[in-house]
Order: structure tokens, then C-alpha cells, then sequence
């Protein structure tokens, strides 16, 4: 006899199998639909046509997409420039990041989606201020301070909120969390950032902190 653990896992099987066996999933996902001027608008570059598929799922009714920049090789095209930081800069990483998210902001506007979505870019740290001297140069990791872009679903437009010292090293003004900016996604979502979920073990655990709230800045 099968258990309730066992019974939860095929549950989550059997839903993810339909998934990816729906053709509505597979219908979003075909970007020869597109039009090439679509196409063109987010760059012919695999991160520019994952942008573009994200907008075509959330038109088919998906609530959250996650984008990841494309890797082609081991640590080489990634934005982890700990080596030849300026040459990678011009040559591949900026040029492709802003065909795609250009595109997909354009497109989600002109298409009436852009106040109903919301589109965060972000990572899990900075680079260093400093360049390193050895290969090429290069920028390392670096927690203390980083930007995000965010857009549409009540986000002011064309705003920057907070700044850092002329070093790019530390917060000057307005210091933000990363759990402040969970907070305000939540909030942007229709989902009050201190609800509680019940664990495995049937304790409260809160989605946000509840030191952390939404940053009201941030908001059109």
C-alpha cells in the first residue's frame, strides 16, 4: 500500500507529466508563430528568444517564469567576469541583456500586458569595484552592494531608488534588502508579504521576514 508521501510525490509526477505533455505549453513555446520583427526586437540570441518565450507563456496563462542567461561553456559567457571583465562587457554580455530586456518591455507595453506583469532582473551579488590585474582584468563577487531592474504591475516608471558611494562599493542612500524587494514583489502580486505557510512540521513560517516590508519608493 502505497504511503501519503509516496501518494504526494505521484500526485506532483502525474502533474508535471501533464504539463509537459500539454499542447498549450507546447504551442507557447513555438516561437516560429512569431512574427520575424518580434523576433528581431529581442535579439537573435538565445537569452533574447528565452525572453520572448516568457511572454508567450505568461500569455498562456503561466504566473511565474523564471529567465536564466544562457551559458555556453563552462563559466565562459556567464556574467561571473572574474576575467577579461571589459572585452566580455561590450562584446557579449551587455549587448545581448539589452536587446532582450528592451524587447521584452517594448513588447509587453505595446501589447497592453506591461501594467498586469512584473519583470525583476536580478542576481545574488555585485561584482567588486575593484578590477583585478591577471587575465584581462576582472570583477569579483561582491555582496555588499548590486542593483536590480524592475518593471511593470505598479512600478514608477524611469525611477531610481537608492544610490552608492562613487566606488560602486557601499550604499550611500536608501539601503535596500533583498528581502524589502521580496516584500514589495509579494505586494505587487496581490500577496500580502507576512502571510504564513504552515512546514512540514505544521509551524507558521512567514514568506517575508517580518522586519522586511514593502519599499514604497519603488511604486508608481
Amino acid at each position: 500500500m502505497q504511503s501519503s508521501a509516496g501518494r504526494a510525490l505521484s500526485k506532483h509526477q502525474q502533474s508535471a507529466l501533464s504539463l509537459l505533455e500539454s499542447p498549450k505549453l507546447s504551442e507557447a513555446l513555438d516561437l516560429r508563430r512569431e512574427p520575424d520583427a518580434t523576433r528581431t526586437l529581442y535579439g537573435q540570441t538565445l537569452f533574447g528568444q528565452s525572453c520572448l518565450a516568457a511572454r508567450r507563456l505568461v500569455e498562456a496563462g503561466s504566473r511565474v517564469v523564471s529567465v536564466f542567461w544562457d551559458e555556453f561553456g563552462l563559466a565562459g559567457s556567464g556574467w561571473d567576469t572574474h576575467w577579461n571583465h571589459y572585452p566580455r562587457m561590450r562584446q557579449e554580455l551587455a549587448p545581448g541583456f539589452d536587446l532582450g530586456w528592451y524587447g521584452l518591455i517594448t513588447d509587453l507595453d505595446r501589447r497592453g500586458m506591461l501594467d498586469d506583469v512584473l519583470v525583476v532582473c536580478t542576481s545574488e551579488h555585485g561584482r567588486t569595484p575593484k578590477v583585478t590585474s591577471g587575465m584581462g582584468g576582472g570583477r569579483d563577487h561582491w555582496s555588499r552592494a548590486y542593483s536590480s531592474l524592475i518593471a511593470g504591475a505598479g512600478i514608477a516608471r524611469g525611477k531610481i531608488v537608492g544610490a552608492t558611494d562613487k566606488h560602486a562599493s557601499d550604499v550611500a542612500d536608501n539601503p535596500i534588502s533583498p528581502k524589502e524587494l521580496l516584500a514589495t514583489m509579494y505586494h505587487l502580486l496581490g500577496i500580502d508579504p507576512h502571510t504564513r505557510i504552515p512546514d512540514r512540521a505544521g509551524s507558521l513560517i512567514p514568506l517575508v521576514p517580518e522586519s522586511a516590508d514593502v519599499v514604497p519608493e519603488m511604486l508608481a
